[in-house]
């Protein structure tokens, strides 16, 4: 799973949608794209209600040891994006449709590599082209209620760290618990589901949302909906909801924060991950190979986003860090029950370099016992000592530097312990997948 539309993409709509609520005018495209104002045309649409952003995310990265084995990819996604305020366009006030689809590049080094969890980039996904999200927004009571219906991404919305956006692990955007336990990986990219959410800011502090989802984005096929055309509905509802207060300093005390809580629960049948349903282990010899059927899964997060010091004379160039956890207590049907994450961000370390955003970050994802219990009875009637699965973790460092307007270049470095949450490797049943380097470069532009 992964994550999420490129941080590149995501700052630029932030920027005009923030001075679009503020009443200011907007950022000039000559500031944040490389292909400007499109000769006046860009402007005369935006003028007239339609907002065009387009985006290319690419990485090349590769392991030098570790993993499945050595090697090398290159993953990338371009992004066409859509936003018509529909009270410009027909008078439709308070309306609004947002439309995106992607061009998926490339071979993913986490699943031919690396056979690790925690997927090592967060555009890595099948290649191809598939409708995004469609849908049509309502705001009212001054902006204080917004509604969506249509197919949408929860990893757009819930459980986001703005400081951890920086990172090019997928597990710092869409948490690699909510990847591994929901069902396809959830709501996130490149899956959009059909859903309907609601947002409410009774304040500018507070933001209380929730959603319902269609619960599984593939639907009934495990490869359906490959071309994001299926709209797949019937399949259980997943539904997620989150409180958020944004701490903002008055005069001269503290920092700003902001600090999240949410959860979600899915009504789907889950198979367990180590009893058959004829009532003994499924490593067992005398199993049906059918997984006992449960019903229901749920989950709980918090993520706290703070600034832990700030440059006098200059807030923008600051020290951030960030913190989440999230906890699936049913064991018996989830591959991990909790996880953690956390990191550091510094923008404007280097002199000269304002722009400039330096991190670190580490990820670490539990295994339940689920999974290791049937590991552990496997070894047992087989007679063989492989592996018990674990955790896996990551530890990634970056440095993202802004080029010229419009893109960024980003060096990397991760090193993935214990791939596959302590998996065996395939040429030495006994033995574990070695911890693996993973050195890369991404490059996004906004065109």
């Amino acid at each position: 799973m992964a994550r999420t539309i490129a941080s590149s993409l995501i700052m630029a709509l932030s920027a005009i949608t923030a001075h679009a609520d503020d009443g200011s005018p907007p950022p000039s495209y000559a500031d944040t794209t490389l292909t400007g104002d499109w000769i006046g045309y860009r402007n005369w649409l935006r003028d007239k209600g339609v907002t065009m952003t387009l985006t290319q995310t690419s990485d090349v990265l590769g392991n030098t040891s570790g993993g499945l084995q050595t090697g090398s990819a290159y993953d990338g996604v371009f992004q066409l994006q859509g936003d018509f305020d529909m009270d410009r366009l027909m008078g439709w006030s308070g309306g609004a449709i947002h439309v995106s689809a992607y061009a998926i590049q490339g071979l993913g080094l986490s699943q031919r590599d690396l056979g690790n969890l925690l997927t090592v980039t967060s555009v890595e996904a099948a290649s191809g082209v598939r409708l995004g999200e469609v849908y049509a927004a309502q705001s009212m009571m001054d902006g204080a209620v917004t509604l969506k219906l249509g197919q949408i991404l929860a990893d757009q919305n819930f459980a986001v760290s703005n400081t951890a956006a920086l990172f090019v692990n997928s597990t710092f955007g869409w948490p690699g618990l909510f990847a591994s336990d929901l069902p396809g990986g959830g709501p996130a990219y490149p899956f959009a589901v059909p859903g309907a959410q609601i947002i409410v800011k009774p304040d500018d502090a507070w933001t209380i949302q929730a959603a319902i989802f269609n619960g599984n984005p593939t639907g009934p096929d495990p490869n359906g909906n490959h071309n994001g055309l299926g709209f797949p509905i019937g399949d259980g509802v997943l539904a997620i909801s989150e409180v958020a207060y944004a701490y903002e300093p008055s005069g001269m005390v503290g920092l700003p924060g902001t600090y999240k809580l949410g959860a979600w629960y899915n009504s789907e049948q889950f198979g367990s991950l180590s009893d058959a349903s004829n009532g003994v282990s499924l490593a067992d010899p005398l199993s049906d190979g059918i997984p006992q059927p449960l019903s229901g899964n749920y989950a709980i997060y918090a993520v706290i986003d703070q600034t832990l010091w700030q440059e006098p004379g200059n807030d923008d160039n600051s020290l951030n860090g960030f913190v989440r956890v999230a906890f699936a207590p049913q064991e018996d049907r989830n591959q991990m029950n909790w996880y953690f994450d956390a990191g550091l961000s510094y923008k404007g370390l280097l002199p000269g370099r304002d722009n400039d955003t330096a991190g670190i970050g580490f990820a670490y994802a539990n295994i339940s016992s689920g999974v290791s219990s049937l590991a552990r009875a496997g070894n047992a009637f087989s007679g063989t000592s492989q592996p018990v699965p674990t955790s896996e973790a990551v530890i990634e460092l970056t440095y993202r530097a802004t080029m010229t307007n419009g893109l960024t270049v980003q060096p990397f470095f991760q090193y993935v312990i214990r791939p596959g949450g302590n998996a065996p490797d395939p040429e030495r049943p006994e033995s574990p997948l070695g911890n693996a380097p993973v050195f890369g470069l991404r490059a996004a532009a906004t065109f």
